[in-house]
């Protein structure tokens, strides 16, 4: 009768440890086939120096009541790392399709910083008008516009200059394009944001439109024209209106269904290209869901008050940061 049972409680044991595989291998093919999905690249590309007659005038920088200072050069010391915290560079490149061009420029550059101990998130918007050294390539030794640097090198050469002038560990990024965040904020349904009385009225200069003060919901094509928007005020106003975008889509993603999430994946991994490897994005996929639901601290480099102007290649006026001071100011909101 023991033999019985014992042999019947083996028999138990290896049918549940035929279920434990076939979950997990069912898991793995799940995840593999979402990670399959994304557009991977290494962020290098040969160095472009194209950059076409009239684009000095694509920033229209306002420097009244700055002095004119000369180009600060990058500061010196070890870049900071720490091992719980992880920063990715968002770059929203300008294609007007969903495909993405190798003559793109990064009109939104973010830093996104992950605590995977504290379990917070932090946005950092890059101000695309700083004037930075180009680090690599012909123009090294010259200043331009950061927002330049995506064309001359690509996603490299971005990272590279923030991780130098800033002092700030970041070897991966995430790129999306205009286009894609229309596609976005429509496949989850649009999303609720809450607006000045002269953003409404800006926005309700297309027929068809009638939003007010305060929270308005918003589809694709609205939230693209909000986060893209600065005629009304100025650059730093427009990036604090993409960090909105970003939180509204992330609030809205939360309550999200498995059938949703799972549709939405489909959608929107298609439409990423990055320098993560499936492996490291594997991992990240298993601790995001601590993460739903958090509000994101946020603010701008360079901070207000710690660059002057200045004018760089070409005859383009930039902002010039106190790079030293800038570095300082980011190591203590990332890390502190």
């Amino acid at each position: 009768m023991a033999a019985k049972k014992g042999k019947k409680g083996k028999i138990v044991a290896l049918i549940l440890i035929f279920l434990v595989v076939v979950v997990l291998a069912s898991a793995f093919v799940f995840v593999k086939g979402k990670l399959n999905m994304i557009q991977y690249d290494d962020g290098k590309k040969d160095y472009d120096v194209s950059i076409e007659a009239g684009d000095e005038d694509e920033i229209d920088l306002d420097l009244s009541g700055l002095d004119e200072v000369d180009p600060q050069g990058i500061p010196s010391g070890e870049v900071y790392k720490d091992e719980n915290v992880l920063n990715v560079l968002i770059l929203g490149t300008d294609e007007r399709t969903k495909d993405f061009s190798d003559n793109a420029r990064s009109d939104s550059m973010i830093l996104l910083s992950i605590n995977k101990k504290e379990h917070t998130v932090k946005l950092v918007s890059l101000e695309r008008g700083m004037g930075v050294p180009i680090l690599e390539g012909p123009y090294k030794g010259q200043y331009d516009w950061l927002t330049h640097c995506f064309r001359y090198g690509g996603a490299d050469l971005v990272m590279e200059e923030v991780r130098e002038c800033f002092k700030v560990d970041v070897d991966h990024f995430v790129r999306v394009n205009f286009t894609s965040v229309k596609y976005i904020v429509d496949l989850i349904g649009g999303i609720d944001v809450n607006i000045t009385a002269a953003e409404a009225e800006h926005l309700n200069l297309t027929p068809g439109r009638n939003f007010t003060a305060g929270v308005n919901h918003f589809n694709g094509e609205v939230a693209l024209a909000y986060a893209r928007l600065r005629s009304i005020d100025s650059d730093w106003q427009r990036v604090k209106r993409q960090q909105s975008v970003i939180q509204a889509c992330a609030d809205k993603v939360k309550n999200s269904n498995i059938s949703t999430l799972n549709n939405l994946l489909n959608q929107i991994l298609p439409m990423i290209q990055t320098n993560f490897t499936q492996g490291e994005i594997a991992k990240l996929m298993f601790i995001a869901p601590d993460f739903l639901g958090v509000e994101f601290e946020r603010m701008t480099i360079p901070e207000q008050g710690t660059y002057g102007g200045m004018t760089g290649m070409g005859g383009r006026k930039m902002f010039a940061p106190d790079f030293a001071e800038n570095a300082r100011i980011l190591r203590e909101f990332l890390y502190d």
